[in-house]
């Protein structure tokens, strides 16, 4: 009908959308699984139109008596999940064209190789739509543009609107707080163990497993001025944070669990931190979690496409 929103019948979802060719050579696109806009191919009647995907190298076609709009979807190509892209397919004036969605409100830079892989879970977690900008180590990390952003040259980084934020931990702590309807921090009056644990490994267990890790050991007699003590003192005040059978900040899982679990979890596949039962135990109760495997989906399918193989 004219004027009508046809997006009012589409229910949201989030998940992969996918591009594949008919017989007669169009093409048609199916959300295949999740959170976005479902496709409705009875919604509304438009005449054939271009589908054009927001970055180089995805698949374009036709479609007939489609209207596809997509939300922070993964798009499909060669088989393999591509990047999420952020844009709708919207009829206007008689004829079809992109409009930029809240997506490009939202920008994460990172490399599938990096502690981007951390803020990518929390993405996933919060469901909002974010557009991804992969960087090159030595190359576009270290470009004046990025520079500009983070004058570090490291990634994870990301845009929201005029703000910029660096950081893993930081970034975990402002998307809860940006996006407070996806229940990632507790209450305010009760964020003392979230903050405690969130900010504990961000800097005793990054510092103490990175010092280990290069095989430097602190001296004895310097103790005392190393922010973290000992590798075993930092071991053990984790296990006792994870411990207990629930999450780091109390029985709700939280943004501290994102940022927590992740060094936890890589720590146990590479051999850095101790494989205590308390760290496999915790490790378990986060890495079946749908929004995990979405994260993983999509850094890994960046990985691919440059050569190198899947992070554990």
């Amino acid at each position: 009908m004219p004027g009508e929103n046809p997006t009012a019948h589409m229910p949201r979802s989030s998940g992969r959308f996918r591009v594949s060719r008919t017989r007669d050579g169009s093409s048609r696109g199916e959300l295949v699984y999740g959170r976005g806009y479902l496709d409705r191919p009875d919604a509304v009647e438009l005449d054939p139109v271009e589908l054009r995907l927001a970055d180089r190298g995805y698949e374009t076609g036709r479609m007939n008596g489609f209207f596809g709009a997509i939300r922070d979807s993964i798009v499909s190509r060669n088989g393999r999940a591509a990047r999420p892209i952020g844009y709708l397919l919207a009829p206007e004036a008689g004829r079809t064209r992109w409009r930029r969605t809240m997506a490009d409100d939202l920008i994460f830079y990172t490399n599938p190789m990096s502690r981007g892989r951390i803020v990518r879970w929390m993405l996933e977690e919060c469901g909002a739509p974010y557009r991804t900008e992969a960087l090159e180590y030595g190359t576009t990390m270290k470009a004046e543009a990025y520079l500009a952003l983070n004058p570090m040259g490291k990634v994870p980084a990301i845009r929201h609107g005029d703000v910029v934020v660096t950081e893993a931990a930081a970034i975990c702590a402002y998307l809860a707080d940006a996006f407070p309807e996806a229940g990632l921090a507790p209450p305010v009056g009760g964020r003392g163990p979230y903050y405690r644990w969130l900010f504990f490994a961000a800097g005793p267990v990054e510092a103490a497993v990175t010092n280990r890790f290069l095989g430097f050991e602190v001296p004895a007699d310097k103790e005392g001025m190393v922010g973290y003590g000992t590798f075993g003192a930092v071991m053990d005040a984790l296990e006792g944070a994870v411990s207990g059978g629930g999450h780091v900040a109390g029985e709700r899982f939280s943004a501290a669990d994102v940022y927590v679990g992740s060094h936890v979890g890589w720590g146990l596949e590479l051999g850095s931190i101790e494989k205590r039962p308390a760290f496999s135990e915790y490790w378990s109760r986060l890495n079946g979690r749908d929004a995990w495997r979405r994260a993983n989906e999509i850094d890994d399918a960046l990985q691919a496409e440059r050569g190198a193989p899947p992070a554990p």
